[in-house]
């Protein structure tokens, strides 16, 4: 039998074998960042992102759940903070370049997703404003936008004289009045020159001041008391139809010159046609 020393003696021996067994099993460990299990990954120097070992090399994550918080989903090995819209919370709902974002940072932001003339608040796509009350006192709210409040919406918001024109109102342009022609040796009024006299009664009424002499004028053919006689039938002709129109005869009075105030000196037919006319002067 063996003694208590010879088997304390092959006690010893046998834990010497084991250690240094497991001494060189450590030191067979492969290379970084190759690895068989999490534990090389774990023991290599200065390894402070707790890797893992996924197809025999140590890499930050092999699925979502070896990731962080912060960074939940792993891709390539990698964890990353989203993959997709739906990966990002609420107040930051749009994932790009792996990381969650907000819908926007500054107005332009908010063309690029498609919402063009929003604008940018708390890191949202809104309307500047919906109601009036949504903008400052001295502000109204048009097609989303605040804008200056409106002295007019249409010209019957403003006293005579003016017309509403972006939302203020201002002078009424002078109307002026138009000169209307007659074919030879007539006084009648054309169809054409009734319309350019409703022209001239609306341009009088705008203008409650405005009084006029109508001027009758003829061309050079026919004696000079004929032609007088013809210039103040085209005169009194045009006046009576501005009268049944609504233009009292105290603002609208007559004169004949005939012949003498031609505006064309040759003699044919497109000059003679230039002379036969009533002009209204003020």
């Amino acid at each position: 039998m063996k003694t208590l020393r010879e088997i304390s003696s092959g006690l010893t021996w046998a834990a010497a074998v084991l250690f240094v067994v497991s001494v060189l099993a450590v030191g067979c460990r492969p290379p970084f960042p190759q690895c068989r299990d999490d534990g090389d990954c774990a023991a290599e120097e200065g390894n402070s992102t707790q890797m893992k070992c996924c197809m025999e090399q140590c890499q930050e994550c092999c699925q979502d759940g070896d990731c962080p918080q912060d960074r939940p989903k792993c891709k390539d090995m990698r964890c990353v903070e989203c993959l997709e819209n739906g990966d990002c919370p609420e107040e930051k709902p749009f994932c790009e370049n792996e990381k969650c974002i907000y819908e926007c940072e500054i107005d332009s932001d908010c063309d690029a997703r498609g919402k063009p003339g929003m604008v940018c608040r708390e890191h949202k796509c809104q309307w500047e404003c919906e109601t009036d009350e949504d903008c400052s006192e001295s502000m109204e709210c048009k097609d989303h936008h605040c804008v200056p409040r409106c002295a007019c919406q249409s010209d019957e918001d403003c006293p005579e004289g003016k017309m509403c024109q972006d939302c203020e109102c201002v002078d009424k342009p002078a109307c002026e009045m138009q000169t209307i022609h007659f074919d030879f040796n007539r006084h009648n009024l054309r169809g054409e020159d009734r319309q350019i006299l409703d022209q001239n009664v609306e341009c009088m009424k705008s203008r409650s001041d405005l009084t006029v002499t109508i001027e009758g004028h003829c061309d050079d053919r026919g004696t000079e008391e004929y032609n007088l006689a013809l210039g103040d039938k085209r005169a009194r002709a045009a006046q009576k139809y501005m009268k049944n129109l609504g233009i009292s005869r105290n603002r609208v009075k007559t004169i004949s010159y005939g012949e003498d105030r031609p505006v064309c000196s040759e003699a044919s037919e497109s000059c003679w046609e230039q002379n036969r006319r009533s002009e209204f002067t003020e």
